[in-house]
């Protein structure tokens, strides 16, 4: 919006300047021949029907310009919104049941939340990104999850809820200002809702951001991690 509103000072600037010079066209002090010598008119500026039809046509050609380029950054922005709104609260989503059965276990509720290091990855910019170590402890309680951890963008902590029943964890990732990438790392929130899947071993879902500088979305990855055996990329301190 920001780029929205230098432009249309921009293009409003141009209007005046035009403005103001078919003014002095017309017409000025002595210096600028306007004045009269023997009974005739001796300045140059423009004027009559023709002047007139030629100053409409040249601003309306900028108005619509000018309308033009607000309605392609008016589109983009609310795109973009409307994108960064599809994702629930994750109090929504966690609250959701799950439409793939498979992804549940009603009949044991097994606990797959488990105190500890995790590994995460994430796809972005066509290519998945990880995978990451973080450490989540769950309280049962309260049904909250709270850690921390570090990728390619910076340092983060992880404050979120999970669902025992609906097999469902949301977090919400937010980075550390002034560590890893300063390229990446705004100190933004990255929003990440994920769904047990039992097939594969893991939780699976979406990250999501929605910050001034950027909106985007994308699939996320999470597992326990056997630190043991378990290879990390090298995280950014």
């Amino acid at each position: 919006m920001d780029i929205l509103l230098r432009l249309l000072l921009a293009f409003s600037f141009v209007i005046i300047v035009v403005h103001g010079q078919g003014a002095r066209g017309g017409g000025g002090g002595s210096r600028g021949g306007g004045g009269y010598r023997g009974g005739f008119r001796t300045g140059t500026g423009c004027q009559g029907a023709g002047c007139n039809i030629a100053g409409i046509v040249v601003g309306s050609v900028v108005v619509g310009v000018l309308g033009l380029i607000g309605i392609i950054f008016l589109t983009i922005f609310c795109c973009q919104t409307d994108r960064a709104r599809r994702a629930d609260s994750n109090d929504t989503f966690i609250s959701k049941n799950s439409t793939n059965e498979g992804n549940r276990n009603y009949q044991t509720y097994e606990d797959h939340f488990r105190n500890g290091d995790w590994q995460s990855r994430y796809h972005q910019y066509g290519r998945w990104n990880g995978p990451y170590r973080m450490s989540l402890v769950f309280d049962r309680i309260s049904n909250r999850v709270k850690g921390n951890g570090s990728d390619n963008v910076g340092k983060f902590i992880i404050d979120g809820t999970f669902s025992l029943e609906n097999q469902r964890v949301a977090m919400a990732k937010t980075y550390e200002l002034g560590t890893g990438d300063p390229k990446e790392n705004f100190g933004h929130k990255v929003d990440l809702q994920m769904i047990w899947n039992s097939n594969n071993g893991q939780f699976e879902g979406k990250w999501y951001v929605n910050a001034n500088h950027y909106h985007g979305e994308g699939n996320f990855e999470m597992k326990y991690a056997d630190i043991s055996k378990m290879p990390f990329e090298k995280r950014i301190d």
